[in-house]
C-alpha cells in the first residue's frame, strides 16, 4: 500500500511538471508567421526592393566614372551597402515563404534625378533614415516572434547605412539637444506622399497596401512611434553639407 501511495505521488509530481513546461511554451501555432504577417512581409520587401532599386540604378552611374581616388573608395563602400540591401531582401523572402498568401510585391519604382555625388548623399540619407523608421514601425505590426525579429534586424541594418551616409552629409548627425529615440513611422506615413523623410509614396508607384496594426496605433510615452513632420530631414541641409563632405 505504501509503495502505491509513493507511486502515485511521484507520477503527481511527473505530471505537475510536464503540465508547467507545457504551458510555458507558446503553441506552434503563434510562432509560425501567419496571414496578417504576410501582409507585414510584403510591406517589408516593396520597400527593401526600393532602396535595392536605388542603389543598383544610381551608384555606378554617380560614382563608376570619377577619376577622384577618394569617391572611388567611397564607391567601394557603397557597393557593400548595396549587397548588404540584397541580403535583407533575400531575409524577407525566406520568411515570408512560411507566411501563407505571402507574394512578393510587383512595383514600378520612380527614382528621383540624381545629377551629383552630393545630390545622391542627399537622397541616400533620406531614403535609409525612412527605411530604417519603416522596419521599426512594422515591428509593431507583426503577429509573431520570428517576423519582429526579422524587422529588428532589418532597422538595425538600414540604421547602419543611414549613420554611415549621414555622418558624411550632417557633421552634427547626434545632436546633443535630441528629444526623440530614432525615428519610426508607421505603413501609412510611408506610403504618403509628403516630400520628407519618412514618406515613400511619391516613388512606390502605388504597388503597396498599409498592413493593419493588431494593437491600433503605437505611441512610447511623449516620443511618439510616428513622429510629425516636424522630425523631417532638411533636404538644402543635406546638400549643402554633402558638398562639403563627399
Amino acid at each position: 500500500m505504501r509503495f502505491n501511495i509513493i507511486t502515485l505521488l511521484l507520477a503527481g509530481v511527473t505530471a505537475t511538471s510536464a503540465a508547467t513546461t507545457t504551458s510555458g511554451a507558446s503553441p506552434a501555432s503563434t510562432c509560425s508567421p501567419s496571414a496578417s504577417d504576410a501582409k507585414v512581409l510584403q510591406f517589408a520587401l516593396g520597400v527593401s526592393n526600393f532602396i535595392g532599386h536605388f542603389y543598383n540604378e544610381t551608384v555606378n552611374s554617380t560614382f563608376g566614372e570619377s577619376t577622384n581616388a577618394t569617391i572611388k573608395a567611397y564607391q567601394k563602400v557603397l557597393f557593400g551597402l548595396e549587397k548588404g540591401n540584397t541580403l535583407s531582401s533575400q531575409a524577407i523572402e525566406k520568411v515570408g515563404a512560411k507566411a501563407p498568401g505571402f507574394s512578393k510585391p510587383e512595383c514600378d519604382y520612380k527614382i528621383p534625378e540624381v545629377s551629383s555625388t552630393q545630390s545622391w548623399a542627399q537622397w541616400a540619407y533620406r531614403f535609409e533614415s525612412t527605411v530604417t523608421g519603416a522596419f521599426i514601425g512594422l515591428a509593431g505590426y507583426t503577429q509573431s516572434p520570428e517576423v519582429a525579429f526579422l524587422m529588428a534586424r532589418l532597422a538595425a541594418e538600414h540604421s547602419e547605412h543611414s549613420s554611415l551616409i549621414g555622418s558624411r552629409v550632417n557633421s552634427s548627425y547626434f545632436a546633443q539637444n535630441s528629444t526623440s529615440l530614432v525615428a519610426a513611422y508607421g505603413p501609412i506615413q510611408i506610403l504618403s506622399t509628403r516630400n520628407e523623410t519618412g514618406s515613400l509614396g511619391e516613388y512606390l508607384g502605388g504597388c503597396l497596401t498599409a498592413p493593419t496594426s493588431p494593437c491600433g496605433p503605437l505611441r512610447i510615452g511623449p516620443l511618439a512611434a510616428t513622429p510629425s513632420s516636424s522630425g523631417a530631414v532638411s533636404s538644402p541641409t543635406l546638400a549643402t553639407s554633402a558638398a562639403k563632405k563627399i
